[in-house]
């Protein structure tokens, strides 16, 4: 803007000496200069060495497909241009005072810019002429003072509608005036404001003072501030700069910075902002999400389309329920969660599901490409969970995401290992998960309870599932694959299956008497999902007693279960409960009763035989 006046101003210098029609040939002259159809109600010159020119009632035209009629507007335009350089051939405008501008900053429905090359070419070719490759050769144009300035940004592609002021305040003679500005309006539906001070031109040959910079930007409920100066704001040399961001959702930056991070509890991010060859790094940053810390660095290198961001994330304490908004579901602290994770609680609540219909908006992968690794060498889980360490890579490429290798570490030291696949190329994403581990403790996950001393074993297994959906609901919903687990040998608690009402005398007693365990021979069990319906196939628990074996559905769309566990004898038992076991409702908490064919527990005579537990786990963990 400052380069295009500063032309303007050449040019009427220029027709002043050489044409009788001043004011006609400065209105035509500045319009070819600019590219746009421009307006000047006033011209004036105060002569001397240093000519004052003064341009009043000043418009410019706005592109043809903008919605205010004007890209500019100001009620005066005085420019100081120095004669002995223009002679020479240089532009030099020691001071530029702009009074009551009024700026229409707009982005068109084909990301095009107002003041772009291709709006505006004559101008911008200009400035990028005059454009100094540092701070230190700038000479051009010294003090900039913007009096009573308003301001609009309009991007209707990413709705974006701000209104402000601009202006300058005044300062000692020898010192820059600080700009200031003040933007309020809407991103995305939520409120967005904006308040930035700096000094009035970084294009100053006094490279010896910092530039100051103080970005303070408010949206919804999300804040983010840059404080610091730069050597050379040209540049973005000399860099000290803190950045701080903290919201109650990590993915709510997306619409504020275009990169898609993935949801998180409330957070709380900080670090110091360097820029280098186009490429924006975040270093020495400290992360704390939920009850969550982590640190590292983060690159975004503007130069590649689609950007590419580059991040390196280390936790010393992850606390795995800190992951539950990945998903959709709330935070660990629930009095933490945001309005819309509160919601999504009470839906769930309401409803008993287990799994979230939140969107996942998986769309916003494909923004930018990304090459991501995350340790978390310090887990706090659930007992029930005993994950002690945590890593992945995500690479992003193209809007699909390849999270490998993905690696769980267990408290005894096993893994859980595998890859994550989200294709976010469609419309509707398809997710594929494949996982395994073998040698898994089994008392790991009893850990802190009751039946942790008396339940043993060593698991291996996998599991491998591929959907399409925008929400984990509906993924899970229209899921394919399977899931195998067995177990050679061990034990588990005679109360925890007696519980189950397999053996119900049994049950009244050791809750009584104490717990003690029941040697398992084998047990295996596989999961055939097919369109959002799991099938239990050769699923079985084999003791010295007998053979438990279950059977029956899981139907993941409606998020219920349908499952009947049978008891075969391989002996007299004098106390049997003759009938099934049988486990129905939504999968979040089903019912268990007894499917009783007689009233009351009755003498049965056993003829069930062990099951080759070698040949049938060799068998389910083989078939495709």
């Amino acid at each position: 803007m400052a380069a295009g006046l500063a032309a303007i101003a050449a040019a009427a210098l220029y027709l002043f000496v050489t044409s009788g029609a001043f004011h006609e040939h400065v209105e035509r002259h500045a319009a070819s200069v600019i590219g746009r159809k421009t307006r000047i109600a006033d011209v004036a010159v105060d002569w001397g060495w240093t000519a004052r020119l003064r341009l009043g009632g000043v418009e410019v035209a706005n592109a043809g497909w903008g919605k205010q009629p004007h890209m500019l507007k100001a009620e005066q335009v005085d420019v100081a241009i120095r004669l002995w350089s223009l002679l020479k051939g240089e532009l030099v405008v020691p001071s530029l005072v702009l009074r009551k501008p009024e700026i229409a900053v707009e982005i068109g429905d084909k990301d095009q810019l107002n003041w772009s090359r291709d709006e505006t070419p004559v101008t911008v070719a200009i400035a990028e002429a005059m454009a100094p490759g540092s701070r230190v050769e700038t000479s051009r144009i010294g003090r900039i003072e913007v009096i009573d300035g308003r301001i609009a940004y309009r991007d209707m592609n990413r709705k974006v509608e701000l209104d402000g002021t601009l202006a300058t305040t005044p300062a000692a003679a020898d010192d820059q005036p600080a700009a200031h500005l003040r933007l309020t309006g809407r991103l995305d539906g939520a409120p967005l404001s904006v308040r930035f001070t700096g000094g009035s031109s970084p294009l100053r040959r006094q490279s010896s003072l910092p530039y100051p910079l103080d970005l303070d930007i408010a949206f919804g409920g999300t804040r983010l501030t840059l404080k610091g100066s730069l050597q050379d704001p040209v540049q973005w040399t000399g860099a000290n700069v803190d950045l701080a961001v903290a919201g109650p959702d990590l993915a709510d930056l997306y619409p504020l910075l275009g990169i898609p991070a993935l949801p998180s509890p409330p957070y709380r991010i900080s670090g110091k902002l360097d820029r280098e060859a186009g490429v924006w790094k975040l270093h020495t940053s400290k992360w704390n999400v939920g009850d969550s810390e982590v640190s590292g660095e983060v690159l975004v290198d503007d130069r590649r389309k689609p950007r590419f961001l580059t991040a390196r994330l280390v936790s010393q304490k992850l606390v795995l329920a800190d992951l539950a908004p990945l998903i959709g579901l709330p935070p660990a602290n629930r009095s933490s969660a945001s309005p819309r994770q509160r919601q999504t609680q009470q839906r769930l609540d309401a409803t008993g599901n287990l799994f979230p219909d939140v969107p996942m908006k998986l769309e916003r992968l494909r923004a930018m490409d990304a090459d991501v690794t995350f340790d978390a060498r310090r887990v706090i889980a659930p007992d029930y969970l005993p994950v002690q360490a945590l890593a992945f890579r995500t690479l992003l490429n193209n809007g699909v995401a390849t999270v490998k290798p993905l690696t769980l570490t267990l408290a005894d030291g096993s893994a859980i290992a595998g890859d994550v696949v989200i294709d976010a190329q469609a419309d509707t994403p398809r997710i594929k998960t494949a996982l395994a581990g073998s040698n898994i403790e089994l008392g790991m996950f009893f850990r802190n309870s009751k039946y942790a001393d008396t339940t043993r074993g060593r698991i291996q297994g996998r599991i491998s599932l591929a959907g399409a959906g925008k929400s984990v609901a509906e993924v899970m919903g229209a899921a394919d694959g399977q899931a195998v687990a067995a177990m050679a040998s061990g034990s588990v608690s005679s109360l925890m299956v007696s519980l189950a009402g397999l053996q119900l005398f049994d049950a009244l007693v050791l809750s009584v008497a104490g717990d003690n365990r029941i040697p398992v021979l084998c047990a295996l069990g596989r999961l055939n999902v097919a369109r959002g319906v799991a099938t239990f196939d050769r699923t079985l628990l084999d003791t010295p007693k007998s053979v438990l074996r279950v059977g029956g559905v899981i139907a993941l769309q409606r998020q219920a279960m349908k499952v009947e566990i049978n008891a075969d004898p391989k002996s007299f038992d004098l106390l049997n409960v003759r009938g099934p076991v049988l486990v129905e409702g939504k999968i979040r908490q089903p019912a268990m009763r007894v499917g009783r064919t007689i009233p009351i527990p009755t003498p049965v005579f056993g003829d069930a035989k062990s099951v080759a537990c070698e040949a049938m786990t060799r068998q389910l963990l083989s078939s495709p």
